[in-house]
């Protein structure tokens, strides 16, 4: 199991350029928001996939959000499924 570590990414952050083609800074650069999906649940920690254009290659981060930041707990290419 990969270690969870912090984006620097909010969920107002996300939420905000998701609704508007935007973009967030994600490991110190710019990546356009492609999709962002959340689900929260009582009995299971809130979780989020963050799905970012770096610019010609994609990512998905896999993690959870925790004092309102994302925290990565795996990235998967969204294209192939597979981490």
């Amino acid at each position: 199991m990969e270690e969870a570590k912090p984006t620097g990414i909010t969920y107002d952050e996300a939420i905000e350029a998701a609704r508007h083609s935007g973009t967030v800074t994600f490991e110190g650069r710019e990546a356009r928001v492609v999709s962002f999906n959340s689900k929260t649940s009582i009995d299971e920690p809130n979780t989020a996939q963050l799905t970012l254009d770096l610019g010609g290659r994609y990512v998905m981060i896999v993690g959870h959000f925790w004092g309102g930041e994302l925290i990565e707990e795996r990235r998967e290419d969204p294209f192939s499924g597979a981490p």
